[in-house]
């Protein structure tokens, strides 16, 4: 299993707030016997890189201020308890909130802040936002597949056993990260004391550099839902149809029994909820 970090250099610090961990092109057994990540198959993957955390409130901000007509209101849900509110003159976000990940973002966001850190770092943008379409042959930032978010995820908890209920920010969260809630902090709109999500790298980082993949939000992958085939599989891209995307990791709500390199779960492409985040995926 090839694993290298590259963290955040150079002019790479002033428009995204995370690093990138890379990983070599490689094979490996996905899936598992349990109920709904059946049957195991073969999977070959090419080398790409993934975030090592997810996407932040104020990463996303700079977006919404950069590209202001990309997103509008009705792709992310600006209702408490939200770091980021839709005011007249546009966007803006809370006091004090950048830190934590972006929430209550559809799937179509999600992919807009893609694209437009493809535009800024010179690559070719993969998703057709109006058209609902996306060419995962461009060499742009995009939501990881399935296929890979469970690759780097198994790279950092190589005995594939359900996180430690402490140690992550889950349903059976620990008083570390129960000190990290918005609620407890007192920013954002979350009640007092009311779980919630930790700030973007407030946990340590895995076996393979990566931080928060168990727990705290489940995070959109690119793969339209469906079931899998026992065949062996290149580069797989989840279903041909339907408007469910998988979400994994498991968020600040799920029992420790979610928080697995295998659970799969399912959601509306539109759906917009304060337990789903994001992280990118590029090529390499």
């Amino acid at each position: 299993m090839s694993v290298r970090r590259n963290g955040i250099e150079g002019d790479m610090a002033g428009h995204r707030g995370f690093g990138l961990v890379e990983f070599g092109a490689a094979s490996f057994r996905a899936g598992s016997p349990e109920e709904g990540a059946a049957p195991a198959h073969e999977v070959r993957l090419d080398a790409f890189a993934l975030g090592d955390r997810c996407v932040s409130a104020a990463d996303f901000h700079a977006f919404l201020l950069a590209d202001p007509g990309a997103v509008d209101h009705t792709m992310i849900d600006c209702i408490d308890p939200c770091f980021v509110v839709h005011r007249p003159g546009g966007f803006a976000l809370r006091p004090g909130c950048g830190g934590f990940p972006m929430i209550q973002i559809s799937f179509w966001a999600s992919a807009a802040y893609c694209n437009w850190l493809s535009r800024v770092e010179g690559r070719a943008p993969v998703y057709d936002v109006a058209a609902r379409t996306a060419d995962l042959d461009r060499d742009g930032y995009r939501l990881p597949t399935e296929a890979e978010w469970e690759y780097a995820c198994r790279a950092g908890h190589p005995d594939g056993a359900p996180a430690d209920p402490g140690a992550c920010n889950g349903e059976q969260a620990g008083p570390r990260c129960q000190e990290l809630w918005p609620g407890r902090t007192g920013v954002g709109a979350f009640p007092a004391g009311h779980p919630g999500p930790v700030p973007v790298g407030s946990t340590p980082a895995d076996a393979a550099g990566l931080h928060e993949m168990l727990g705290n939000l489940r995070e959109w992958c690119h793969d339209k839902y469906g079931p899998y085939r026992a065949e062996p599989v290149r580069n797989p891209r989840g279903a041909t149809r339907g408007a469910f995307r998988v979400v994994r990791g498991g968020a600040f709500i799920d029992p420790p029994a979610a928080l697995t390199p295998v659970s799969r779960m399912a959601a509306y492409e539109d759906t917009k909820c304060e337990v789903y985040g994001f992280r990118v995926a590029v090529p390499r």
